[in-house]
């Protein structure tokens, strides 16, 4: 069957198209240096990539929030390394104030040290971080403790429950703690009613009474030394989260650099094949339109 030359001509055209069409694409490719820019251009690709940005938007989340939470932690270990020192400072002072041979004046200096330290704790268990109270439990915005006119320290104001935030998909961290769990845990009385009491034992030379409170005291300390390893082992546990956090975020990000950009090298070669495919087809074509009647004719 003899081709038409209208019909080569037609087939040439559509030739030197497709090839200025992929001479255009590799233009592209090497210009932004992707290789997809459209999801035609790859299905399946832009769908995995769809995936992995919505699996670094989580990570993303993660990490701030991992971040915010390591700030909070580390303020609240701070403050109860402080509580610690403030509690085992109430303890020596106790201490120097027994004994027979102490004056009412060497006890009533104890006794007003005592009343500053009690002072420091309260404040202490007050701490906010960021507007909320971080022994307030869940009713944050509520301050623990307060004490009124004639110095006396009232019961617990917060709430009984624990904030926590998830810091990846397998952990989580408590933020905001039971000031209550802190200051009285199981005994029967607070560690502000305990300090009361010590300071009147002070005064009165209550040798049983200061004995007492240096008990109270010291399960105080432990309290509050209970919770700095539950708050040392969060921020160890978020530093490990962050770390595989940032790792899954780098994998991520390579697996969509990998699908969507270009190879450089590889899109040059092809758009130097691609032109030089483009500049035959037009060869071809400017061959045909110069055809004479003594051309058709033959």
């Amino acid at each position: 069957m003899r081709v038409t030359d209208s019909a080569r001509l037609s087939a040439t055209t559509a030739g030197v198209a497709k090839a200025a069409e992929r001479l255009l694409e590799f233009q592209r490719q090497v210009s932004t240096g992707k290789r997809i820019s459209k999801a035609s251009d790859d299905p399946s690709a832009v769908s995995t990539t769809i995936l992995e940005r919505g699996a670094q938007a989580s990570i993303d989340r993660y990490l701030h929030t991992a971040e915010s939470a390591k700030s909070r932690l580390t303020v609240t270990d701070t403050v109860l390394s402080d509580t610690i020192e403030q509690l085992e400072a109430s303890q020596v002072s106790i201490l120097a104030a027994r004994g027979t041979i102490r004056t009412p004046e060497q006890r009533e200096v104890s006794a007003q040290n005592l009343e500053q330290l009690r002072d420091a704790v309260l404040r202490n268990l007050n701490t906010t971080f960021r507007g909320g109270h971080i022994f307030g439990g869940a009713q944050g915005s509520t301050a623990p403790y307060s004490k009124n006119s004639s110095g006396v320290v009232s019961s617990y104001q917060g709430s009984t429950v624990e904030v926590s935030v998830d810091v990846s998909q397998e952990h989580e961290v408590a933020v905001v703690f039971n000031g209550e769990s802190v200051a009285k845990g199981s005994d029967a009385t607070d560690v502000f009613t305990l300090f009361d009491q010590a300071i009147a034992a002070v005064r009165a030379g209550d040798e049983t009474g200061m004995s007492n409170a240096l008990d109270g005291l010291g399960r105080a300390v432990d309290r509050v030394t209970a919770l700095q390893t539950r708050v040392g082992s969060s921020l160890r546990a978020i530093d490990d989260d962050v770390l595989t956090l940032q790792e899954s975020g780098r994998s991520s990000a390579a697996r969509v650099t990998s699908l969507e950009d270009a190879n450089i090298a590889a899109a040059i070669s092809g758009m130097t094949q691609a032109e030089a495919t483009y500049r035959a087809a037009l060869g071809v074509a400017a061959q045909l339109n110069r055809l004479s009647l003594m051309d058709y004719l033959k």
